[in-house]
């Protein structure tokens, strides 16, 4: 497998990508022949599903069973991910979507690859969605999908989107759109899989989404140092030991931080809201950044116990809080000089309200 020839995102334009030259580059057992690599075989994928609108094509390019987990809700049968794309385009029928970057792993021959796909989206609020009536109004929107891709299917997905940022560009507000949010109902797996999650996350367990192929060691002690000095140690003091003076930073609602101080600032507000919160280190990809350095992709989670920061979310306090949340490190020179965390803030709150509501609903009883 070449990897230093599998495809780069940046600095190509949409028409190259689209119509790629070349050899294959890897193997991709039981991939349509078309596809050069595994970041081709996203890519494409994507552009066809999103851009031409072929929903139907999620029928040819997801497992029949593929477990879909997101902040806010569960799904496994395909049927289930076209019907999640049609209302997507419904409420956004001009959504564009920019592929930023494929961190990827090779899983092995018999597990596939796991792509870490993140992608920025443009579009307008012309139907009513899962955050309230149409805006009429235009967003930009990051979403991370990590993905495991067998065969020339996804059977696996986690799917982490800044959908605060999109609502603030909409004009809705936060809080307005959790409760709207929090009205729709999740499958019993989802909260038995939020359950499952928030037990593991506290107890420091790892998840049982493990896979044994190597990956480089220093990317990786970064990504596992990451999680434990600022996560679960809150230590901001060896900031200037991770990060570039000069880094950046891209949080959830549109956060945005450049030097110590301000991504220091970002770590600690968002924190305020869960003291005691854990985190877990649940997969990390690295993949070469042209000859200067390393992208690396940590999906992780949080666990603890919500203490609201504001009148609106005091209710909840007490509450078991858990995110799903992805970060794409840029790394030069040993140091990260960009960074994109993203995960759902809506979906989060949404989860507190659910949470609260179910337990009135039984003391009801």
């Amino acid at each position: 497998m070449q990897t230093d020839k599998v495809t780069q995102l940046y600095w190509q334009n949409l028409p190259q990508l689209l119509e790629p030259s070349g050899e294959k580059v890897q193997q991709l057992k039981g991939f349509d022949d078309e596809f050069n690599d595994i970041v081709d075989y996203i890519i494409r994928i994507t552009h066809r599903i999103w851009e031409q609108k072929n929903v139907g094509l999620c029928l040819d390019y997801y497992g029949k069973i593929c477990p879909v987990h997101t902040l806010g809700s569960y799904s496994e049968e395909v049927e289930t991910v076209v019907s999640a794309t049609l209302k997507t385009i419904g409420a956004f029928p001009d959504r564009s979507l920019i592929g930023e970057n494929v961190v990827w792993r090779d899983l092995g021959e018999e597990a596939g690859y796991y792509s870490s796909h993140r992608i920025t989206s443009i579009m307008t609020n012309k139907g009513p969605s899962e955050f309230g009536p149409a805006t009429g109004k235009t967003g930009r929107v990051t979403t991370i999908a990590d993905c495991v891709c067998y065969e020339n299917k996804i059977v696996y997905e986690w799917l982490m989107r800044d959908n605060s940022f999109l609502i603030k560009q909409l004009g809705i507000d936060l809080y307005d759109a959790a409760n709207h949010f929090a009205q729709f109902t999740a499958p019993p797996e989802f909260y038995d899989w939020k359950a499952k999650e928030i037990a593991r996350v506290k107890a420091g367990q790892a998840t049982e989404h493990q896979w044994p192929t190597a990956i480089n060691s220093e990317c990786e002690k970064l990504a596992q140092d990451w999680i434990a000095t600022f996560f679960n140690r809150k230590d901001y003091g060896p900031l200037k030991d991770f990060y570039h003076l000069n880094a950046k930073a891209q949080w959830p609602g549109g956060v945005e931080a450049t030097g110590l101080p301000g991504i220091r600032g970002v770590f600690i507000q968002w924190l305020a809201q869960c003291p005691d919160a854990k985190a877990t280190c649940d997969h990390i990809a690295v993949t070469r950044f042209e000859d200067v350095g390393y992208d690396i992709a940590i999906r992780w989670s949080v666990a603890g116990t919500f203490a609201a920061r504001n009148e609106q979310l005091a209710q909840y306090s007490g509450q078991d809080f858990f995110v799903l949340g992805s970060t794409h490190l840029r790394v030069i020179d040993g140091k990260i000089s960009e960074e994109w965390t993203v995960f759902d803030e809506i979906a989060a709150y949404a989860n507190l309200i659910r949470d609260y509501n179910n337990q009135q609903g039984e003391d009801a009883c």
